[in-house]
């Protein structure tokens, strides 16, 4: 018997590091793959899966501010108009053109592959700029980019100053109806189903990786650019970006940090405060913004301002320079710089747009909200 007890803990010892070994193996590669399948469902999501809508304006054919209930991936920008098109190369390149650029104002072009990792971002785009995957055109039409996928999401932003004053926004939409896109048709999308052969115990293990990182990794070291996968970006870092943020660019032109907690490590709670954050003026070359969002849905709160950012135009300054702003679940025409927050959970995305070196190395960083006393 004791022979037998020996051998079955000698067995146990080894089989209990190969589960463990097999359990994160199948944990990493759900990670790896979660990239491609949340790229691929954006697209069929803003498709809705018709490939007539492929390599033509999926979304902000027409200038836009998204509302609450408008907006169409998490964590999403109120402070620009968008424009979104998913780039199919399988039949040919796409031509992306920009005819009304305004170099007082930001716009940009942000070319991601199919993995959620930006190869190109291009600022003030003018003229014309040809996408092709690996066979160069003989034709070329403006710039060439070659691209490392057949997918490239292409995500148009323009930066609008003050949503309420009716010059500026004629002036940003005026950008925004120069920005074409033009393409081979595509007659079918084939499908895609990387993620439903793992268990749940895969799954709810990664999730709660990605969950964590979210919380704890500043946002910056989350994005890739071209080479950065895995040696510098990790597999767990980018399917964290793609789960909770997908579609975000590179620090050199924005920079983002969320806030999930307040200054002492305690989650934000609408009905645990008011909140508030005084801030000096980010050292940005572009413009700066202040959103919020609902933690449960990811999206912007439904509030009676119909206000879900502020950004340098609109905040109203103290007196030596910095700016204060309030998180309150009920803000009264009395409170300067007020957004409306849930009474539950919520967090807070500040963007920087052409972030200066300080805030691309971390050297700069907003202070977490602290609650009102």
């Amino acid at each position: 018997m004791r022979n037998f007890l020996t051998l079955a803990f000698a067995m146990a010892a080894v089989i209990a590091p190969m589960h463990a070994t097999a359990q994160s193996d199948a944990v990493n590669e759900y990670l790896r793959r979660l990239p491609y399948q949340e790229t691929f469902n954006y697209m069929m999501s803003q498709t809705g899966g018709d490939p007539a809508k492929l390599n033509a304006w999926a979304a902000g054919a027409e200038p836009v501010i998204f509302k609450a209930g408008e907006d169409m991936v998490v964590r999403m920008n109120n402070d620009t108009f968008y424009k979104q098109a998913y780039a199919d190369l399988s039949q040919g390149p796409v031509v992306l053109t920009s005819e009304n650029a305004d170099p007082d104002r930001f716009s940009s072009f942000q070319l991601m592959d199919d993995r959620n990792v930006n190869f190109r971002n291009i600022i003030r785009p003018e003229g014309s700029y040809m996408l092709y995957y690996s066979e160069r055109p003989e034709a070329a039409e403006g710039e060439l980019i070659e691209a490392p996928s057949k997918l490239v999401p292409v995500v148009v932003r323009i930066e609008v100053k003050d949503p309420h004053d009716p010059e500026d926004v004629a002036k940003a939409e005026a950008v925004h109806r120069g920005i074409g896109i033009s393409g081979p048709e595509i007659s079918s999308i084939e499908p895609l189903d990387l993620l439903s052969e793992f268990d749940e115990q895969t799954v709810e293990t990664a999730e709660a990786q990605m969950d964590e990182v979210m919380k704890t990794v500043p946002f910056r070291d989350m994005v890739a650019g071209p080479g950065d996968v895995p040696d510098k970006v990790s597999y767990l870092l980018l399917a964290a970006s793609a789960k909770h943020a997908w579609g975000g660019p590179v620090p050199s032109h924005s920079a983002y940090e969320a806030f999930f907690s307040d200054e002492n490590g305690d989650p934000l709670v609408g009905a645990n405060g008011p909140y508030t954050i005084k801030t000096a003026e980010p050292p940005v070359d572009a413009f700066w913004s202040v959103t919020v969002y609902d933690t449960s849905t990811g999206r912007f709160f439904d509030n009676p301002d119909d206000r879900y950012h502020i950004n340098n135009t609109m905040a109203d300054k103290n007196g030596d320079g910095t700016v204060t702003f309030q998180f309150k679940t009920k803000c009264t025409e009395a409170d300067i710089n007020c957004l409306y927050v849930p009474e539950g959970a919520f967090d807070i995305s500040a963007r920087y747009y052409l972030p200066g070196e300080a805030i691309q190395t971390g050297e700069w960083t907003m202070p977490k909200p602290r609650t009102i006393k």
